[in-house]
């Protein structure tokens, strides 16, 4: 079964081969993430992903990775999902704050929480079974099909920027309407640009600092541009869908080839958190070898960066309700908080660096309750 968004030459020659070397029913889909493959994100949520399911189906469910910017701009991804361009997509919520109003209010407490581990899976389990949060990706057009989380974000900048006062006036590129706003609140100008022109932001003095995971040092080679690394808690991001699935491929699968995507899934979320923490490590490592200086921050960055997290706690069902129009923001962001604290239990005396012992509780916690005959169907 083919679907759109290939050349005709491409396609032909494609079916070509699979007619030799595929079962004759598998079934072939595009799948687009905007971070290159080399990316924690590309490569273990599509790239590595894509090969479990191949595994997984016996060769019966083939993804046609597109990473980077080849098929879809980053805004995109979502729509890209809906409209039928890709059957499996990244989407980072920030980007659609009108169609995914849950996803950003979640994320405004990304200031709030430190454990990704717990978030990656907090997340997923939320999205997936609050009926509010299931109405908004109806509304969207897309299954949701599991989340991510990232480690914490830092300062990747031009020049050393250890104090408040160094941020002052500094343009910083950011992710998520909180961190803007903590960003504001020292004097400094947040720009919402997609993560993947912060090389040339910053390159071309449009960006003074980059506000990310510093991973990006290397996956991103953030280190030819970027310096002076201040490893500041800003927060963690996880709003929008690792997989958001095409409403029609989705109801066109069988039940056992939704199943298939489920333990996947189980197994890429728990790869993802150790590989990306693996990722932040190395950079980190290496960084001096390419002339960039690590930091920590002044303490009264750091206590800037508390202030306003306690602040923003006590002021996020106000936002929830008035920016984002929940009607009952104390609910649903507090149930929210109960699906973290869940998650922390069941993560609390777990080897971190075991991905089969993490993708073992995700999938019994999570995607096992799911009923993969009606999950997303009706």
């Amino acid at each position: 079964m083919k679907y759109p968004g290939q050349s005709g030459i491409a396609a032909i020659l494609a079916a070509g081969v699979m007619a030799v070397s595929q079962p004759a029913l598998a079934k072939e889909f595009n799948a687009n993430i905007f971070f290159p493959d080399q990316h924690p994100l590309g490569k273990y949520g599509y790239v590595e992903w894509a090969k479990t399911v191949d595994k997984m189906s016996n060769g019966e469910l083939k993804a046609n990775v597109f990473t980077g910017t080849v098929l879809l701009p980053p805004r995109s991804g979502m729509s890209g999902v809906r409209d039928g361009i890709t059957q499996v997509g990244y989407h980072a919520g920030t980007y659609t704050p009108a169609e995914l109003p849950i996803s950003n209010a979640l994320q405004e407490m990304g200031l709030n929480y430190s454990d990704p581990l717990v978030m990656i899976a907090a997340a997923s389990d939320f999205n997936m079974t609050n009926p509010e949060a299931l109405e908004q990706w109806k509304k969207a057009g897309v299954i949701y099909g599991g989340g991510y989380s990232t480690p914490p974000y830092n300062l990747m900048c031009n020049a050393p920027m250890k104090t408040v006062e160094d941020l002052k006036g500094k343009r910083l590129r950011t992710a998520g309407a909180a961190m803007s706003r903590w960003v504001e609140s020292i004097g400094a100008v947040p720009v919402n640009v997609p993560s993947s022109e912060m090389y040339q932001g910053i390159e071309k003095g449009i960006l003074d600092c980059a506000v990310n995971v510093a991973s990006d040092l290397k996956s991103r080679s953030l280190w030819d541009v970027s310096k002076h690394t201040t490893m500041a808690p800003l927060g963690i991001y996880y709003s929008g869908p690792m997989w958001a699935y095409n409403q029609d491929f989705w109801k066109e699968l069988k039940p056992a080839e939704r199943k298939i995507f489920f333990d996947a899934n189980a197994k890429a979320m728990a790869d993802l958190y150790v590989g990306y923490n693996a990722s932040v490590d190395a950079a980190l490592t290496e960084a001096a070898s390419h002339g960039v200086s690590v930091y920590q921050p002044s303490e009264d960055m750091k206590n800037s960066i508390q202030s306003f997290a306690d602040t923003n706690l006590v002021e996020v069902y106000k936002t929830g309700k008035e920016k984002y129009g929940l009607e009952d923001p104390e609910a649903l962001l507090g149930q929210f908080d109960k699906t973290v604290k869940k998650w922390e239990k069941l993560f609390e005396n777990i080897d971190r660096k075991d991905s089969a012992a993490i993708e073992a509780i995700i999938k019994a916690n999570l995607y096992d309750k799911l009923d993969p005959n009606t999950y997303g169907v009706n």
